[in-house]
């Protein structure tokens, strides 16, 4: 099932998991210095990086024949090689018993003075700052249950799938409050392959219809596991049909987007192709508009694609022009309070999604009345909205747009 290169995984695909590891390798000190406090505290607030799936630590592109870090290794070199890391805890989990062999060879390799025996013994005894979980996802849940994390990045990096009670049960210990900010969570997902199937994991297409009396066995096991992944059947209406497979992929994306925004106002999927036909989605997912807009930069600076700039000055004479006596309150530079959330909105908000309890608001106004009062104008004005809540699993919801 696996293939390894000396103690890195075989992986195809530059642009796949090359740009993956990439955005990783970018994202994961970014957040950490954020998150951390910066330099200027020392970096003293504790966090900690999850991965769910660590692998080996190292991944062999078989187009390039060159060996780089894998998601984990990086983890890993941040904590080992980044001064002021020391409240940082990488927690790495692996079930299967090569990658995780592999796992300790790498660390051993490039990180020596990591003691392993510590790193794979009793959490409370560990002074390493570093965990190594040889167990299945709800056995490592138990142990992780235990720690005092911090703020968190959980990455799901699965053979095929993420089971959703494993999502589930993460976020509901994680997010106690509406859109709790302090965790965040990034998922990979073999998107095509669910529609081509994929022959070294035994994995059928997806069927197109949902009549099970006409699947074969494999297409039967196939929806049992999207079944998993998405902890129900709503899925299937959406996607078991003939409609023509980019759409079925598309629809995909598109639910799965919304069953993780249940515990995430803000889900982000970044695409990649590792090869001609092939595209597979990184969902990031995070209560924090900073936090979606730096994976949002880091993504378009590794794709090589154009940045996102909406121009400002025009936008904004237009409001002016369509506003007067608003833009008459204010003297000097400043700028209304409703053009200054709908600027955040705009340039920063995941589709566009926003309410009262939304953290940029909060710094540029602190008075939730307040705050309310200017959501409710904009949506007056045919700015915004007003929207269904996505989610069921939280309390205290306020008018969604």
């Amino acid at each position: 099932m696996v293939q390894f290169h000396g103690d890195a995984l075989v992986l195809s695909g530059v642009t796949g998991t090359r740009l993956k590891c990439d955005i990783l390798a970018a994202y994961y000190p970014t957040w950490w210095e954020i998150t951390s406090g910066g330099s200027s505290r020392n970096n003293r607030l504790a966090t900690a990086i999850v991965e769910m799936n660590a692998g080996s630590g190292e991944d062999y592109i078989e187009e390039t024949h060159e060996v780089i870090l894998g998601s984990s290794g990086h983890a890993l070199k941040l904590k080992l090689e980044t001064p002021n890391a020391s409240n940082l805890k990488v927690i790495l989990v692996e079930e299967n018993d090569e990658c995780y062999s592999h796992l300790k060879a790498v660390i051993a390799k490039r990180w020596p003075a990591l003691d392993l025996t510590q790193a794979e013994g009793p959490p409370q005894s560990n002074r390493t700052g570093v965990y190594l979980l040889h167990k299945d996802l709800n056995d490592a849940l138990d142990t992780i249950e235990q720690f005092s994390l911090g703020n968190t990045i959980f990455f799901f990096d699965p053979l095929l799938c993420t089971p959703w009670s494993v999502i589930e049960r993460v976020a509901s210990r994680r997010i106690k409050r509406y859109y709790q900010i302090g965790t965040e969570f990034i998922v990979f997902m073999f998107t095509s392959d669910w529609f081509t199937g994929r022959a070294k994991l035994n994995l059928s297409p997806l069927p197109k219809t949902p009549i099970l009396a006409q699947l074969s066995e494999g297409e039967r096991d196939t929806v049992g596991l999207m079944n998993e992944m998405f902890g129900n059947e709503k899925w299937q209406s959406f996607i078991l049909n003939d409609s023509p497979t980019k759409e079925r992929v598309a629809k995909l994306v598109e639910q799965y987007r919304l069953r993780l925004h249940r515990w995430f106002r803000y889900v982000l999927p970044l695409p990649f192709e590792p090869k001609t036909g092939q595209t597979y989605h990184l969902f990031m997912c995070s209560n924090y508009e900073e936090g979606i807009d730096i994976t949002r930069r880091f993504y378009t600076k590794y794709s090589k694609n154009q940045a996102y700039s909406p121009d400002n000055a025009t936008a904004y004479a237009n409001f002016c022009r369509a506003h007067p006596f608003l833009v008459s309150r204010v003297r000097g530079r400043r700028r209304p309070l409703e053009w200054r959330f709908l600027w955040a909105v705009i340039k920063n908000h995941e589709e566009g999604l926003c309410d009262i309890k939304c953290q940029d608001f909060v710094r540029i106004e602190r008075d939730w009345r307040t705050r309310l009062g200017a959501l409710q104008w904009l949506e007056s004005e045919g700015y915004l909205r007003r929207s269904p809540t996505m989610t069921d699993a939280l309390g205290g919801v306020p008018p969604f747009y």
